[in-house]
C-alpha cells in the first residue's frame, strides 16, 4: 500500500494520501475537490542516480 503525493488543480494544497486501492477516487483534504494530479516523489525521480543519495551501510550502491 503506496503512500502518493498529489496536488489539488483546484485549490493548489499539496498532500499524501495512503491508496489502498488503484481505483480509489481521491479528495483534497483543503477543498475536497476530485481534480487532483499525482507528484512525482523525489525517490522516483532518482533512483538510479546514487551519487548524492546517503547510503546506509558500506555497499557501494548499483553497479
Amino acid at each position: 500500500m503506496p503512500i502518493f503525493e498529489y496536488k489539488c488543480q483546484s485549490c493548489g494544497q499539496e498532500f499524501s494520501k495512503l491508496v489502498f486501492n488503484s481505483s480509489e477516487e481521491i479528495k483534497c483534504p483543503e477543498c475536497g475537490a476530485t481534480d487532483v494530479k499525482k507528484k512525482l516523489s523525489a525517490f522516483s525521480s532518482s533512483f538510479g542516480d546514487t551519487s548524492s543519495t546517503p547510503s546506509c551501510g558500506t555497499g557501494s550502491g548499483f553497479t
